[in-house]
């Protein structure tokens, strides 16, 4: 390896090492549970970065590809859904075709920045399962690009850069994802991997570190500071929180309990395709993504006689009715999601009990 070569490698580390800074806020926990998932998280957003920051930034030749696995997540995302991401050129044309699959949400939204990459991350167009149009064999295309096309089109700008596919499932072991590609009309030709080109990518990729853990720890510390109720997400741009998808509305909160409590969520909801609520780590990763136990949604949820809800979360698992397990977690944010519908959000009312009185 040349000299030079070996300086760049030591400033991606030098450069990595401001992101360790997360670990030592004021108001991280202190917890061996919470430090060890908190270094493990770096870990992981190197991976993801770089992801995003070189292995699929080629915005002339994109590829969609898994933003979300068990091993790479954190920014609050619900074990209910499934994430495709690739990145484009707001200025240039692109179809994404494929078929719809059995999810019965599904949402293909442009925004421009990716947080963590970019300073911030807006919203420019938006196409869900309400208006996308299906062949009678389950096939679709959509153009994303600045001119109108008849049929499916989102509407880019030059600020665009990415593409954000998320689909919603009550039960992922029942139903198929939706598969799709994406092509870019004229693109240009390929180019073989320069160092000029890792060494942006490895620049990017370390602000992408620092940046995104001290954002997403930002989110939660805002919800800690008041634990165990609910709040409404505003639905009004706010700079200090991240951009909404298309369709839903929100509910934060943040459980913290003692081993021998739980909390009691109780609410009335009325018929709508989805709500669902999932619990995360204080590094705001949904707890063990993509298996059951630490969320629920109205396709597995248990009702009360009344039509009424009565969710449980508490430490360890149980055989009780919408039991939400925190897997060793004493604290961390309950995100709750109301779906495409304009009805307000239900009123989400919770209160601490002792384990000892609940029904196992």
């Amino acid at each position: 390896m040349s000299r030079s070569a070996a300086e760049l490698w030591e400033k991606f580390c030098d450069d990595l090492k401001h992101a360790g800074a997360v670990l030592d806020r004021p108001t991280t926990p202190r917890d061996e549970l919470t430090l060890a998932e908190g270094y493990r998280k770096l870990v992981r957003l190197v991976r993801v970065g770089f992801e995003a920051a070189l292995e699929f930034a080629d915005t002339e030749h994109p590829q969609i590809y898994q933003a979300v696995t068990s091993t790479g997540s954190g920014e609050g995302e619900t074990s209910d859904a499934t994430y495709h991401q690739a990145f484009i050129d707001g200025a240039a044309t692109y179809t994404v075709s494929g078929s719809r699959g059995q999810a019965p949400l599904i949402e293909f939204t442009v925004y421009a920045g990716k947080i963590g990459l970019q300073a911030a991350s807006r919203l420019i167009g938006a196409l869900t399962e309400e208006d996308l149009t299906v062949g009678p064999d389950g096939s679709f295309e959509i153009v994303l690009s600045p001119e109108p096309h008849a049929g499916n089109w989102i509407r880019t700008e030059p600020a665009a850069s990415m593409l954000f596919i998320r689909q919603y499932a009550y039960d992922w072991t029942q139903v198929q994802g939706a598969r799709f590609v994406i092509r870019k009309h004229d693109p240009g030709p390929t180019h073989p991997l320069g160092v000029e080109d890792l060494r942006i990518g490895l620049e990017r990729t370390a602000r992408f570190v620092a940046q995104s853990a001290q954002f997403w720890a930002a989110v939660v510390d805002h919800n800690a500071a008041e634990p165990n109720v609910f709040h409404e997400i505003p639905a009004a741009p706010d700079p200090s929180r991240p951009t909404m998808p298309a369709g839903h509305r929100f509910a934060a909160g943040h459980f913290r309990l003692q081993p021998e409590e739980a909390l009691v969520v109780t609410f009335t909801p009325i018929a709508v395709p989805y709500w669902g609520l999932q619990l995360t780590n204080y590094w705001f990763e949904p707890l063990a993504y993509g298996t059951p136990g630490s969320h629920v949604n109205n396709g597995t949820a248990r009702h009360e006689p009344d039509g009424s809800v009565r969710l449980i979360i508490a430490d360890g698992p149980s055989d009780a009715p919408n039991w939400l397990d925190s897997r060793g977690h004493r604290e961390g944010p309950m995100i709750f999601r109301w779906s495409r519908t304009r009805a307000p959000l239900p009123v989400l009312t919770t209160r601490v009990v002792p384990r000892s009185i609940l029904n196992h």
